[in-house]
C-alpha cells in the first residue's frame, strides 16, 4: 500500500540535471499521481535556471522564501515568498536567484515532464 503522506524533509536535496546552481527535492512523482508532478526547488544565490521551454508541460511554481528574477515570454518581475507564476507549454521561462540566501520554491508540472 502506498503512502499517501510522508515527511518530505528527511529526503535529500539532488543537483538539477541540466542547471548549476539549481537542486531539486521531488514530492509527488508521476508513478505517484499520473497528472502532475511536484517538487522543491532550490536556487543558490546567484543560482539560475536560464531561458528554457517545456514542449508539452506547463510549470507552475510558487515562491516560498528568498528573491528571484523571473521571464516568462516578455513578461519580467521579481518574485518573493507569495508570488506565484506558470510558463505555458512552449512558452519560454528563466529564473534567477538575486538574494543574498538560497531560494526555495514549490514547481509542479502537468502532465508531469517525460
Amino acid at each position: 500500500m502506498p503512502n499517501y503522506l510522508f515527511d518530505s524533509t528527511k529526503d535529500e536535496w539532488r543537483p538539477h540535471p541540466r542547471f548549476e546552481g539549481a537542486f531539486v527535492k521531488p514530492l509527488i512523482t508521476s508513478e505517484m499521481n499520473p497528472g502532475l508532478t511536484l517538487s522543491r526547488v532550490k536556487l543558490l544565490p546567484e543560482g539560475e535556471l536560464p531561458p528554457h521551454t517545456h514542449e508539452t508541460s506547463t510549470e507552475t511554481f510558487y515562491v516560498l522564501s528568498g528573491e528571484a528574477h523571473c521571464r516568462i515570454g516578455d513578461e519580467e518581475t521579481i518574485l518573493k515568498a507569495g508570488h506565484c507564476g506558470y510558463a505555458p507549454p512552449g512558452i519560454s521561462h528563466a529564473v534567477r536567484n538575486i538574494g543574498q540566501e538560497d531560494l526555495y520554491a514549490i514547481s509542479i508540472f502537468n502532465p508531469p515532464l517525460g
